[in-house]
Formats: C-alpha cells, sequence, structure tokens
C-alpha cells in the first residue's frame, strides 16, 4: 500500500504534492469528527435516559456537539473533495505528459508489437482508473481509519468489555477482506491473458477483412470463436473465485455482527448499560463494522490498481538513449560538414545475435552513395544508427565527423531527414504531413519542396488541393504518391543529409527511376545522400558509388 502512495506521487508537481499533504490532514481532520459525533450519540443517550450529564454535559449540551460537528463536517468534507479533485487532475495532467516525454526519449528497441495497445489503455481509461484513486479513495480510506481509531477509544471508555470485542473484531474483518482480495485477484488474473487474446483477435478480424474475404473466411473465423470461448471459460472460473471471496468476506462481517449484538445483550441483561444505550450501542457498532468493511473494500480497490500503476512505472522506468552530456561533448554551435561514417560497428537487436559486423564506411559531403544487399543483411540497421534510433555495441557512427552520442537529439535530427518505405501519413491534409517536417515552413518553401519531389502534380489532380485530406496512413492516396508526400516532408527540412531506406521498395520500374532522378536532382543542390536499397537494377542504371551489404559484412 505505501509503496502504491509513493509512486503514485512520483508524477505530481510540487503544487500537487503539497495538495496531496493537504488532503492527508484534512482527512484525518474529517475522520476525527466524524468519530466524534457518532460516538458522541453513547453521551447523549445516557444523558436521556437518566436526566444527568454525560461525559461532562447535559442533554443540550451534546446535541450543540452533534450539530457543530455536522456543520464543521460539511465545511471540511467539502474543501477536501475539492483539494482531491484539483490533486487528481495535477497527477492526470503530469502523467499524461511524462508517458508522452518518455515515449519521445526511448530507443526503438523499447517499442514492441503490444507497446501501442498497451500504451493507449494505459492513457486513456487505466490512467482515469488511477485518477480516482485521488478523486474517490485516497481520502475516504484515510477518513475511514481514522474515524475507526476515534470510535474504538469512544467505545472503550463506555465499556472496556466492547473495547476489546471491537478490538478483537479488526483482524476478522481484515481476514474476510484478505481472502475476498485474494479471490478478486487470482479471478482477474484467469481471465487476463485470454481477454488479451481476444483483443488481439478481434482487431485481428477487423483490420484484416481483405486477406479474410480474398480465403472466404470472413463468415466464420476459427481463431476468433476459439478466443471466445476460452474468454467465456475463464471468466466462468473467474466468477466463481470472486463469488466465493465475497461470500467469506459477508460471512466473516456478520460473524462480526453476531458477536458484538451478544455482547451488548449479555451487558443489557447483566445491568451494565440500559435498554435505551443498548439500542444506541448496537447501532454505533453495527456502523464500526461497516467503516472496517469499507477500510477494506478501499484497500482492495487499490491494489487491483496495482497492474495499472505497474505498467506505468514499467514505461517511466524504461532506460533512454543516453544524453549528449553523459557521453560526450555538447557544443552544437560550429557549422558541421555533412558527411557520414561509421567506424568499425558492432550492432544486434538481441544479445548473441549479431546484425551488423565491423561495419566501416565513410560517405563524404555532397555525395550519393548507395548501400545495396538482400532484404536482413543490415541496410535499415545502418540508417537507423545514423539517426541514432539506438545506440551500437562498439565501434563510432558519426555525423559531420561527430559522434552521433555526443550530439543533441533536436540538433542532429535538425541535420537529417529519413525516408522509409513504408511511409506513413498522419489523418491530416495533403499540407499538413508535408509541414511535419518544420511546421514553421513558409508557403513558398512548402510549394519549392513539392516542386522538387513532385507533389505539386498530385495537388493539381487532387480535389481540394492542398486541403485534401489523406485518410488514416494516408490510405487516400496511392503508393507512389505517399512516397513522394514523405520525401517533400523530408525536404521542407533543409537538411544536409537524407537517408533513404528502400524508397522504391513498393513502387514499379518506371517510377523508383523517378524517384532516383529526385534523389539526383537533391545531391547537385548539395546535399549528401545516402539510400539503402535491394534495387541493384536501378543503382546499375544510375551508377553511384555503391556498398554491397552481406549478412552483416560489407563486401
Amino acid at each position: 500500500m505505501f509503496e502504491l502512495i509513493s509512486r503514485l506521487r512520483e508524477p505530481l508537481s510540487s503544487e500537487g504534492r503539497a495538495g496531496f499533504s493537504h488532503v492527508m490532514y484534512l482527512s484525518c481532520i474529517v475522520g476525527l469528527v466524524r468519530g466524534f459525533s457518532l460516538i458522541s450519540f453513547i453521551p447523549a443517550a445516557i444523558a436521556l435516559t437518566s436526566g444527568q450529564p454525560a461525559w461532562g454535559m447535559d442533554l443540550r449540551g451534546w446535541l450543540i456537539a452533534l450539530a457543530m460537528c455536522a456543520a464543521a463536517s460539511f465545511i471540511l468534507e467539502y474543501f477536501l473533495a475539492i483539494r482531491s479533485y484539483v490533486v487528481a487532475f495535477d497527477f492526470l495532467t503530469n502523467m499524461h505528459r511524462a508517458i508522452g516525454d518518455k515515449i519521445a526519449s526511448l530507443p526503438l528497441g523499447a517499442f514492441r508489437a503490444d507497446t501501442a495497445g498497451k500504451t493507449s489503455r494505459l492513457v486513456s481509461r487505466e490512467l482515469m482508473m488511477l485518477g480516482e484513486i485521488f478523486a474517490h479513495m485516497y481520502s475516504p480510506l484515510i477518513a475511514a481509519i481514522v474515524t475507526s481509531l476515534t470510535m474504538l477509544a469512544g467505545i472503550t471508555v463506555f465499556s472496556p468489555v466492547l473495547g476489546v470485542v471491537c478490538l478483537i473484531s479488526v483482524p476478522i474483518v481484515a481476514g474476510g477482506v484478505w481472502v475476498a482480495r485474494r479471490c478478486l485477484l487470482s479471478g482477474s488474473a484467469l481471465k487476463e491473458a485470454p481477454a488479451r487474446e481476444l483483443s488481439h483477435r478481434i482487431v485481428e478480424y477487423a483490420t484484416k477483412q481483405g486477406a479474410l474475404r480474398a480465403c472466404g473466411r470472413s463468415a466464420s473465423y476459427e481463431p476468433l470463436q476459439r478466443a471466445e470461448e476460452l474468454y467465456g471459460a475463464a471468466a466462468r472460473r473467474s466468477l466463481i473465485r470472486e463469488t466465493l471471496g465475497q461470500i467469506t468476506n459477508g460471512m466473516a462481517a456478520q460473524v462480526v455482527v453476531v458477536s458484538l449484538i451478544c455482547a451488548i445483550g449479555l451487558l443489557a441483561v447483566g445491568g451494565s448499560v440500559s435498554p435505551v444505550e443498548a439500542v444506541v450501542a448496537i447501532g454505533l457498532l453495527l456502523r464500526f463494522t461497516q467503516i472496517l468493511v469499507d477500510i477494506g473494500m478501499l484497500t482492495s480497490a487499490f491494489e487491483t490498481r496495482r497492474p495499472v500503476l505497474d505498467l506505468g512505472h514499467e514505461i517511466l522506468s524504461a532506460p533512454e538513449l543516453p544524453t549528449a552530456s553523459e557521453d560526450g561533448e555538447s557544443d552544437d554551435s560550429a557549422e558541421l560538414s555533412a558527411s557520414v561514417a561509421l567506424e568499425d560497428v558492432v550492432f544486434s537487436y538481441e544479445a548473441d545475435h549479431p546484425v551488423l559486423r565491423g561495419v566501416s564506411f565513410r560517405v563524404e559531403p555532397g555525395t550519393m552513395t548507395a548501400i545495396v544487399g538482400p532484404s536482413g543483411c543490415g541496410k535499415t540497421t545502418i540508417a537507423r544508427l545514423i539517426a541514432r534510433f539506438y545506440d551500437v555495441d562498439s565501434g563510432v557512427v558519426s555525423v559531420g565527423d561527430r559522434d552521433v552520442r555526443s550530439w543533441d537529439t533536436a540538433k542532429l535530427m535538425a541535420q537529417l531527414s529519413l525516408v522509409f518505405q513504408d511511409v506513413y501519413l498522419f489523418d491530416d491534409t495533403l499540407e499538413a504531413n508535408v509541414r511535419v517536417g518544420r511546421p514553421d515552413a513558409s508557403a513558398a518553401e512548402i510549394e519549392e519542396a513539392a516542386h522538387l519531389s513532385g507533389v505539386d502534380e498530385i495537388v493539381a489532380r487532387l480535389p481540394m488541393g492542398w486541403g485534401t485530406p489523406v485518410g488514416e496512413g494516408g490510405r487516400a492516396l496511392s503508393g507512389g504518391e505517399r512516397q513522394r508526400a514523405a520525401i517533400a516532408r523530408a525536404l521542407v527540412k533543409r537538411p544536409k543529409c537524407l537517408l533513404a531506406d528502400e524508397p522504391t521498395g513498393n513502387l514499379d520500374g518506371a517510377l523508383s527511376l523517378e524517384i532516383f532522378n529526385l534523389f539526383e536532382e537533391f545531391n547537385r543542390l548539395g546535399m549528401t545522400v545516402l539510400i539503402a536499397t535491394h534495387d541493384m537494377g536501378i543503382v546499375q542504371q544510375k551508377p553511384k558509388p555503391c556498398l554491397v551489404l552481406e549478412q552483416g559484412y560489407l563486401r
């Protein structure tokens, strides 16, 4: 519990942490007021039945005290609710920002197949579950604990025997809650994997309709049906476990209630308390038992949020690429050349499976070089290492005669533009997608990049010109049009070096030749161009300095 609270505090701002402390103090005060008001019914009942002052005040005094407690509770709980929501919003705001900043600084190797789904759930519905802790759970839990302790002290003053019985009831109720929580967690664990599999199969079925219909499998998809059956079976087993836990918890609470009523009945029969006092005490002890149950349920609710918090902690604690200040010099003020070099580079995505083995080469400023090789030989990896999407295992990757690890990330990326085989366009207008390269680019600069890349021809054909929506992933455009838009996006940055990874992989021969002609034009404009391709035919038609890569080695 304390570890969970400590992790929740981490993303809070300084104002949020101060508010978090205020919530704790206000919750304690609210708990004291609640406990005192409930205990006040005992001396009020004694004063009512005896007509004499009880615990230092007469009936009128206790009624005034109850009215004051009600007014104080109203005011305090109003401010406590406001402060709790302020802290909750501070947490949500800073957690979203922290996750976004973290994702932007992680190496590509940190992103796995399920990363997008997990992160999406975390920053939407599941993050709201953590916000609920601050808004609806933390302050009620603190207040309930303080209320129960205050009531226990007052009940012990009224009757030491009842105080002992109440004290004994605490571990009994806690045991019932513990059993219920264990059953809840084990039940949730039973259906977690089947639920995840079902989610994946639903997405697969919805997004791969083309392939399924081509195979005649769209009406009946066995993997989805099998996932539904497995999830249904797991959900039933989970429900049985959770029900058993709730039954055990309810039985523990009822045992405590019956025991307390019997204890008060014996005291009433023995003459230790009057019938009115006994009725008041029964109501008070029922309330005490309910508060114990509430504490247990709130504690269980905290625990059900732990997997979400663990996922957030996993993302926020993931190792980042070292910054320039950690690796070496960070002076980016000098005007550097657009050279690119690898010196004895060794790199592997997985231990003991190197992708590059001692690769060394140099691309001089203002030249155009092709890296040619079959799929899987490491061409894309070289482009990613130059852009420092990963760090090398050994050796040095340099841009502008300087190790990329000594560059500030933003300034390194300002020197480079990248064009990948799998072009992704955002669900926005064509102009907005080109402007991603440099949002502050002028209209003239956008037009120039469009002219150089041939996007101006596409704009002329589109019904809304630059304002035409391209759809998610750019599906409203053809493959060649998407590729040209990506090239325009790269050009508008005005980079010193252009890295093109399989830029013609999805294009026909004529269009591939056009793309290479574009790169030649960029090279004549003074740009260093490095192209990774498996298309030796295009390279032979457009002879360039050529590096042949085979299985991680330069030949």
